[in-house]
Parts: structure tokens; C-alpha cells; sequence
């Protein structure tokens, strides 16, 4: 399309277009009238775009090359979100989708990647690519390969001398795989068996092992600090095309899943699988704060068998609501577990955080973020279930950010919360300028420090991958210390290690887990010999 028709295209979609016309950089913004926004963008097949869509309830998705495939880039959920994609085609279109009246505005960065990389070594301890690599430098080609290994589904597990073997595959990129998740929160690069297309990276796992994993071809290239290459990830993580195993099933595309592995002795997640689960009944509305100056989503949830005057009833605060209710479908395994008695009765809250932005600066260690749930949100719940309010019975959890968020919470208002799940903990997180010279975590010492009047219970889990190989981000043994400080302060703390990462497949039965270990009448789910 000539700039001519890109400005005509523009002006009918009531948005503006930067007037330069090689700028790499891109400002749209405009109201929809009801219809779909078309917007040419200028670049070329391979350029990389990565900014914003600022706040608001639009959709964007970028075209695919045969014009009618669409990938959703960013929801619309009211706050700012990321956008990161590379162009298929030349001058790449977006679709902007959303009621009529909506406001949108898109802020882009696009490079051109600087070309193609060395791919890395990496040991061969497959026996199925020793043999493969055997056969390839024998004049073969990868066909008989590929064709057994779809027909098994991917990774590829293999038993050698007592040990399991996970081997991360894909075919046919032309610079590079990288993998997101799996056995690794480093974002492992595969590496190239000889010239072939066959890319591949294998870990040594434990026979329990249960992760999600994207994998991401030909992330593109390009000078800029380490964060943007890291994030850079994020423009082509997809499902893997050979998994048998998609998550969620039900999810639009490839580019909303994750490939799942569970490894035949991967303990049983309490609720899952959901084959059957009736839809649950939720109600959502906008919940402003006089305390945080803002506005986000808050969703209510009532078990099957809720009742506000049964004494037992549990009412649960989770952080990170949208992913819960969507992605590890919470709502669904509360009625499970509800209708088996593995629980008493549960009224959940879920809350929005917004954004990136406001998940990190409100969730991890924020006195207001605290004063909100305390004074604002948790009246509102009692409100809307028609609860008396009973702390033993309140527990707030979280992972991640929402791990931390949960237990500082509650250390800030120990009067009106009784109950922590916290699983990966960002207990490596401090407040800017503070320090340790003991070796322990921000959370750690603070809990030293304190003299709770109120008993706080808490269930805190961790995955055995979740290290780091600068000994920065250190969540496995940050999670294991809090947890020992608990106990040497006399108070009631459940351990769960796992056999996966930083993962919400393995999160879905961790709340599970947490749940029957505070509320299931002392129904033992972990080994917590730590």
C-alpha cells in the first residue's frame, strides 16, 4: 500500500499516522465509530515492534499473512498493556476491535533486526539424537525423525541408566529457538543438530516433573539493553506445534497457549482435571479506591454449596484475577473441591491488578495496597456474600508478586487476615534502598522483627527449577527461608516444593493444595520435612 492509501485508510479510521516516512517509531491513537480499525503500519517482513496499547478496553490483533488469521496482541483490559510482534508481511496490519465510542492509543518501536546468530552447543545426551545425528552424517534427511516423533508428541522423554531425559524440540527456523518456561526460567536457547532443521535442548528431570512451555523461533536480534532482548521472547512464544498436551484447551490460538507436561508420577493437583465442570457463576463489577486514587475489576465467586451462615465458610482473596479465572480456572476446581468436601464452602474474590505497572508498584510491599484490601475491599466482600467477618477464616493468595503481596499483607493487617497461600514468592524483592547483612530476605527479617498480636497461617510452595544462575531472583530458597523463620517463630507453616518453575500450570494445584492444608481438617498434601 503506497503512504497515500495509508493516510486515506488513517483518515477513515478517524486516527493519525507519523508524517515522516521512515520513522520507527509510531503514535496511533483515535475513537472507534463501531466498526474495526484497519492501520497499515510502515515496515517490512522481519522488523520487530514492541510498545504499548495505553490504557483502554480495545482489542488489537495483527493480521497473518493470508489475511484472515488474526493473533490477539493485547486484550483490552483497562490498563496498559504490551504488545510485541514481528511483521510476516510487508506493511503489517493491525485490527483495533471494541464498542463504538472506545479510545485507543498504540505506541510502537520498530527495529530491524540485525541479522542471524551463531547457534549454541549444547551437549548431546539424547540417544534418540545420537542416533539421529548418526543417520543425518550418513546422507539421510530428518523426514523418519520428525514423523516419529509427532506420531509420540513432544518433548521427547527418554529413560537412560535410572535417569529421565526431557528434550525440547522444533523445526525449521532459520536463527534461533529459544524456550520460555520449561526446566529453566533463563530462557534456554536450542541448538541446531549439525545442518539440519532440527533444533533441540535436553535436561536431566525428576520423574514428578510437572511444567508448561512455550517455545519461541527466531526471536529477533537487535542492539538494545538486556531487558528488550529478553522481552523480545514474547513476538513469536507459541504453543509447541507437536504437543498433545494444549493449555488452556480452549484458548483462541497458539499464541494464548502453552504446551503442558506431566510426567507419570507428577502429583495429583486436587480438583483438575476439569473434563465436565460446570461454567461458573461469576459476577464482576468496578471497584474504585479512595486509598490507591484508582479503579480495576473485581470478580465475585460463590461454591455451589456456599452459605453466608455456615460457620466454616472461607472467604478467599486472589491476586492476579483474570489469569486465575481464565487460565487455571480456579472458579471450577473451588466447586470441585466444595462438592467433594475436600473444603469447607468458599466466596472468592478475584482482583484485577490493573496492569504491569500497578502489579509492581501496589503488590509486592505497598502500606496503601494493604490499607485497600483491609479497609475497602475486604468491607465490599462481607457486603456483597453477606458475611460476618472472621480472620481465621480470611485468607489471601497469590503468586509471584502476588506470593510476596499476599504475606505482606497480611503482616501489614494481621486484624482482617488470618490465612496466606503463597506460592513463588518474590521474597527475593526488597523496598529500594534497603538491606540485609545476614543473608535472609526483606520478608524474612521483617517477620524476625515483628511481635504479631493475631496468629497468621500460612501454606507457602515453591518449585525446585525456580534458581538462578546469578544467584539473583532466588525464589526457591527465599520461599524456604521464610518458611523456616515461621516455624522457629512457633507459627503454622505448610512447605510444598515441586517438581516444575516459575509456572501457573503447576500454580492451578498449588492453590489446591494450600487451600486443604489450611481448611481441609488437617489433611497432610506435602512433604514438609523442610
Amino acid at each position: 500500500m503506497s503512504r497515500i492509501g495509508q493516510l486515506v485508510m488513517a483518515a477513515a479510521a478517524g486516527i493519525s499516522l507519523p508524517l515522516a516516512a521512515h520513522t520507527k517509531d509510531l503514535n496511533v491513537s483515535g475513537t472507534l465509530d463501531g466498526t474495526a480499525a484497519i492501520i497499515a503500519l510502515e515496515g517490512n517482513i522481519g522488523d520487530y515492534y514492541s510498545g504499548h496499547l495505553q490504557p483502554g478496553k480495545a482489542e488489537v490483533y495483527i493480521f497473518a499473512p493470508n489475511a484472515t488469521d488474526k493473533r490477539l496482541l493485547a486484550r483490552g483490559s483497562g490498563g496498559s498493556e504490551r504488545i510485541h510482534f514481528v511483521a510476516a508481511t510487508d506493511e503489517p496490519r493491525l485490527e483495533i476491535v471494541g464498542a463504538k465510542g472506545t479510545d485507543y492509543e498504540i505506541m510502537l518501536t520498530r527495529r530491524t533486526p540485525n541479522g542471524s546468530q551463531d547457534a549454541p552447543t549444547h551437549e548431546l545426551r539424547s540417544p534418540k539424537l545420537q542416533q539421529t545425528l548418526t543417520a543425518l552424517q550418513a546422507g539421510a534427511n530428518s523426514d523418519a525423525f520428525w514423523i516419529d516423533v509427532s506420531a509420540q508428541g513432544t518433548p521427547l522423554i527418554e529413560h537412560v541408566d535410572g535417569r529421565t531425559l526431557m528434550t525440547f524440540l522444533y523445526r525449521g527456523a532459520a536463527n534461533n529457538v529459544r524456550l520460555l518456561g520449561g526446566p529453566s526460567s533463563d530462557h534456554d536457547w536450542l541448538a541446531r543438530l549439525g545442518d539440519s532443521d532440527i533444533w533441540y535442548k535436553t535436561y536431566e528431570v525428576p520423574d514428578e516433573t510437572r511444567l508448561s512451555y512455550r517455545l519461541a523461533p527466531d526471536v529477533p536480534r537487535f542492539d538494545g539493553n538486556p531487558r528488550d532482548q529478553r522481552m523480545a521472547i514474547l513476538a513469536t512464544a507459541a504453543a509447541d506445534p507437536r504437543n498433545r498436551a494444549p493449555w488452556p484447551e480452549t484458548a483462541p490460538s497458539r499464541w494464548q497457549q502453552w504446551s503442558t507436561v506431566s510426567l507419570e508420577n507428577a502429583p495429583v493437583q486436587p480438583g483438575f482435571p476439569l473434563k465436565g465442570a460446570k461454567t461458573p457463576d461469576l459476577t464482576s463489577e468496578s471497584f474504585a479506591s479512595d486509598v490507591l486514587g484508582n479503579r480495576r475489576e473485581i470478580t465475585f465467586f460463590r461454591s455451589e454449596n456456599f452459605s453466608p451462615d455456615a460457620n466454616d465458610a472461607v472467604l478467599l482473596f486472589m491476586f492476579d484475577g483474570p489469569r486465575a479465572i481464565a487460565e487455571m480456572q480456579i472458579p471450577q476446581m473451588l466447586d470441585r473441591l466444595t462438592a467433594s468436601q475436600a473444603i469447607p464452602p468458599v466466596a472468592a474474590v478475584f482482583i484485577d491488578p490493573i496492569d504491569v505497572a500497578h502489579r509492581g508498584a501496589e503488590l509486592p510491599g505497598n502500606p496503601d495496597f494493604s490499607a485497600f484490601m483491609a479497609q475497602e475491599l475486604l468491607p465490599r466482600a462481607l457486603q456483597h456474600f453477606g458475611m460476618e467477618h472472621d480472620r481465621t477464616r480470611t485468607v489471601l493468595a497469590g503468586a509471584s508478586y502476588g506470593g510476596i503481596g499476599s504475606t505482606n499483607a497480611a503482616l501489614d493487617k494481621p486484624q482482617s487476615f488470618g490465612n496466606v497461600i503463597s506460592l513463588s514468592g518474590s521474597y527475593w524483592w526488597a523496598p529500594e534502598g534497603a538491606a540485609s547483612d545476614n543473608g535472609l530476605s526483606y520478608v524474612a527479617n521483617r517477620l524476625i522483627e515483628s511481635d504479631l498480636s493475631e496468629e497468621i497461617r500460612f501454606f507457602i510452595g515453591a518449585g525446585r527449577f525456580e534458581t538462578s544462575t546469578t544467584g539473583h531472583y532466588e525464589i526457591r530458597e527465599t520461599s524456604r527461608q521464610l518458611h523456616a523463620v515461621l516455624k522457629a517463630k512457633g507459627m503454622e507453616s505448610h512447605w510444598c516444593e515441586y517438581d516444575g518453575g516459575h509456572d501457573s500450570f503447576v500454580w492451578r494445584g498449588g492453590y489446591g493444595d494450600g487451600l486443604i492444608a489450611l481448611f481441609g481438617g488437617g489433611a497432610k498434601v506435602c512433604d514438609e520435612s523442610e
